[in-house]
């Protein structure tokens, strides 16, 4: 999938929102999970124990989801205070990625950035493997960096983050069947938070 390509999939499927993984939620509600990494919520691992849970739970999750073998788009972006076209190195360490879009955050949330405060969103595709992302997905549950996996084929976003990670599906009734078979590892709040 090229650039062209990816931004016509997102602009087609996601139209209410910008590929921007933790704004997903609050545009999608009735199609959004989240999901969390460890035990009773907690947040960071401490340990090579914890840092195993949460890489056997997103792997079995991701790949339950998607499927072995399937076309991912691993999509990224960076907070910039002026407008660029290079690619930051930071991304370099998890392959070779692709800018497809700018978004003037400025000029959306004007209330909430200072002018001249953009958004870079860079993709990548991929073959999804269990346990082939395990460096990116570690340093995602660390927060040193951001990312999510766009599913063409299934219409998913996976995006973890520190603690866990938001699902948004293609329907509320699929959204509701994943509430009930990984209800164990289910916020207890009653926001889902």
């Amino acid at each position: 999938m090229n650039r062209i390509e990816f931004n016509k999939y997102w602009d087609l499927n996601y139209p209410e929102s910008n590929p921007i993984g933790h704004e997903l939620k609050g545009v999608y509600p009735n199609k959004w999970l989240r999901i969390h990494s460890l035990p009773e919520s907690k947040r960071y691992a401490e340990s090579e124990n914890e840092y195993q849970i949460i890489l056997n739970r997103q792997n079995k999750l991701i790949s339950e989801l998607i499927g072995e073998n399937s076309e991912v788009i691993i999509v990224s972006g960076q907070y910039e205070i002026e407008f660029t076209d290079e690619i930051s190195s930071e991304l370099s360490e998890y392959g070779e990625f692709e800018k497809c879009r700018t978004i003037e955050l400025h000029k959306i949330y004007r209330e909430e950035y200072e002018d001249d405060f953009f958004y870079n969103v860079y993709f990548r595709t991929d073959k999804w493997q269990r346990n082939s992302q395990n460096k990116l997905l570690k340093d995602i549950a660390d927060d040193e960096f951001r990312a999510m996996f766009v599913c063409p084929k299934r219409n998913y976003i996976i995006a973890p983050y520190d603690g866990g990670i938001d699902i948004i599906v293609d329907s509320e009734k699929k959204r509701n069947e994943l509430k009930v078979k990984y209800k164990d590892w289910l916020s207890k709040r009653e926001d889902g938070m």
